[in-house]
């Protein structure tokens, strides 16, 4: 999951949506695979999703997916004996779109929730899996053949990345880190950002990547960005954020269609204690048009205003709209977030995160069951394992 997710969020939510649909589509898409795609032109403006097979005879009572890029990712399946374990981890890996091979891991077998296991998807057949035991201690290994050998790795960064190689995915240690596609290996940036107390690093979806910190200068909370792959880094205008949410915290920042950027600032963790969800209380959407030169506040939260809260990547989808789920709902606007219209009322059934695959859609209620777009408009259903 990437930076920014609240695990916790999601347990809470999953308990009041077990009920709930996957999708909007209908309910027999469940039960099948996806159909192929269609000869009928797409809906404008569309751009084809990702056809990323399914495998519903996958074992295991739960699926965490993550994506190197639209034809090769790995899969983390958790098989338990009983409801109470002992569970294995195994890991499906998909290899240039072809299908799914079932591997072994690693990790020891643990409790269901394997809270205390981890997986990082460097780039096409590398990966890295963790485990953390009883005295705290991690350990580590790593593959770069599809999951068909593994091999101990460091948890410290190994020398320096001049750049973000293409597809890279990035972390935090000391410093921004790089987990080099080819080698699953850390490399330290050589051109850090210029601020201190960082955040994960997070894509933006238009190849540029963003984190926050304290700027030395001023003292206060700033963004910064880079848009040449991590060769140098911008410190963003700041956020006009509203009266009395100065310690309101910069949770994403997405690119919409034609350049455009948008902050979506969050506050403490409000829990609604009839439908048993937490979530962050949404205190602003910013808009910029010259990229973060200058921001425009179009969007306020407080005194009944909707969206409330923030859970997972908000859509900027191409055909201009801005979508935010909440834990009351779904919210569209079309008026760059000027205004939000409810689109579903009630607890989401599925969490959005922002891969490198594009937009996915994580059912909350059963497990694997997704659906991914490359331009958050339209979708293609995927289900992981049968559920067993």
């Amino acid at each position: 999951m990437r930076r920014g997710s609240s695990v916790a969020t999601v347990l809470l939510l999953a308990a009041a949506l077990l009920s709930c649909s996957s999708s909007s589509e209908p309910d027999e898409d469940r039960d099948t695979e996806p159909p192929p795609p269609s000869a009928e032109p797409l809906p404008t403006p569309s751009t084809e999703p990702p056809r990323v097979p399914s495998a519903t005879e996958l074992p295991g009572r739960d699926v965490w997916l993550q994506f190197a890029d639209e034809r090769n990712a790995f899969a983390l399946l958790t098989v338990c004996e009983t409801d109470s374990g002992p569970c294995a981890f195994r890991l499906a890996v998909l290899e240039d779109g072809i299908g799914w091979e079932l591997r072994d891991t690693p990790l020891p077998a643990a409790d269901p929730d394997g809270r205390h296991h981890n997986m990082e998807v460097a780039g096409p057949g590398s990966a890295r899996v963790s485990a953390q035991h009883e005295d705290g201690t991690v350990e580590s290994w790593l593959t770069t053949d599809g999951g068909r050998t593994w091999q101990p790795a460091g948890a410290a960064a190994d020398g320096t990345a001049e750049e973000i190689p293409e597809g890279a995915e990035l972390s935090l240690g000391d410093g921004i880190r790089v987990l080099m596609p080819d080698t699953a290996e850390y490399r330290r940036l050589a051109e850090q950002p210029p601020l201190a107390d960082l955040t994960w690093p997070a894509a933006t979806g238009d190849g540029s990547y963003w984190t926050s910190g304290t700027d030395p200068d001023t003292g206060e909370r700033a963004i910064a960005l880079t848009e040449d792959r991590g060769r140098g880094w911008r410190v963003l205008a700041p956020l006009p954020t509203p009266a009395g949410h100065e310690d309101a915290q910069t949770r994403e920042v997405v690119a919409g269609p034609g350049g455009v950027l948008y902050a979506f600032e969050t506050g403490v963790v409000m829990t609604d204690v009839f439908s048993g969800s937490s979530a962050e209380l949404l205190v602003a959407v910013h808009r910029s048009e010259d990229r973060g030169e200058s921001w425009e506040r179009v969007w306020t939260g407080g005194g009944g205003a909707t969206p409330r809260s923030l859970l997972g990547t908000p859509i900027a989808a191409a055909d201009d709209t801005l979508t935010v789920y909440a834990d009351d709902g779904i919210y569209t606007s079309h008026d760059h977030g000027r205004s939000f219209d409810v689109t579903r009322p009630g607890p989401p059934p599925e969490e959005p995160d922002l891969t490198r695959a594009g937009y996915l859609l994580r059912d909350l209620g059963i497990p694997g069951h997704y659906r991914i777009s490359a331009d958050g408009f339209t979708w293609h259903t995927l289900i992981l394992g049968g559920n067993a």
